[in-house]
């Protein structure tokens, strides 16, 4: 396992490749060039640039370490470490102008995430952590500004949380349990908030922002940045039956929350649509 001191190096550099990776995203001209994957699922210029971007400069960053992309799903499992990006996560967003999304990066050992970065182009605001290191937040176009030392919030009544969650819009509409489920915690918080991208949604729940997000079916690429910050900064995400989160390449049951209190209240609701 990496040590402390060399993540503390590691974080920073992987800051700027995250934002440096993003420069696309900036320029008036830029052509999104959309097509589509499947029904309801994007891909842009952008998610092929930043994937790219990342597969070529994260190695680099890391001797003995691989990428495995969204957009590439390129891997070599021989090697200890795996960085696992999404590299826009929420592009439906990203294709109607919506500021809801970002770019994940999450290193991973031994099925345990050691480092994570999301960052948000739309409004600057870049999260960070490194196992044992703290989690942060700063706004990487404003230079100069110190990042700010965050942690999640303290609440532990479920009917006093906000719920970030997702519809799974990728599974079969007429098969799809997520509306009953949000239905069912809908009755147990403050209300309930569908952004369209784990990445953001696990980065603010880190901050205090927000509680609890869930979703059905996501990929590693889709909670690997977002879960090493969430358990820097003193969250809890696991599967739906209380199981470690896994980093195998499929999709799994998610739930993160800010503390155990609610993840366990959380737990006894989603065990009935697992």
């Amino acid at each position: 396992m990496i040590k402390k001191g060399n993540l503390e190096q590691l974080l920073p550099l992987v800051k700027k490749t995250a934002f440096d990776a993003c420069s696309c995203i900036y320029r008036e001209d830029t052509d999104l060039k959309i097509e589509t994957k499947g029904p309801h699922d994007y891909l842009t210029y952008i998610d092929l640039f930043v994937s790219e971007y990342l597969v070529s400069a994260l190695p680099k960053l890391l001797e003995e370490s691989t990428v495995i992309s969204e957009e590439s799903k390129a891997q070599n499992v021989s090697v200890p470490y795996r960085w696992i990006i999404d590299p826009i996560d929420g592009t439906n967003n990203l294709v109607y102008g919506l500021p809801f999304y970002a770019v994940s990066i999450g290193l991973v050992c031994e099925n345990q995430p050691v480092l994570g970065v999301v960052y948000h182009p739309p409004s600057g605001e870049l999260f960070s952590a490194a196992a044992g290191c703290g989690a942060f937040v700063e706004n990487a176009l404003i230079p100069g500004r110190p990042a700010k030392t965050i942690k999640v919030n303290e609440e532990t009544d479920l009917d006093k949380t906000i719920i970030m969650c997702e519809t799974d819009p990728y599974f079969e509409r007429d098969k799809n349990p997520s509306m009953d489920l949000i239905k069912a915690v809908y009755k147990n918080c403050i209300d309930c908030r569908i952004t369209g991208s784990a990445a953001v949604d696990m980065s603010y729940i880190a901050a205090g922002r927000a509680h609890v997000h869930f979703c059905r079916h996501l990929n590693p690429w889709d909670y690997a940045g977002g879960a090493a910050i969430l358990i820097e900064a003193g969250g809890i995400v696991s599967q739906w039956d209380g199981s470690p989160i896994s980093f195998e390449i499929a999709k799994h049951t998610n739930l993160a929350s800010n503390n155990k209190t609610v993840h366990q209240a959380m737990l006894e609701i989603v065990k009935d649509f697992i």
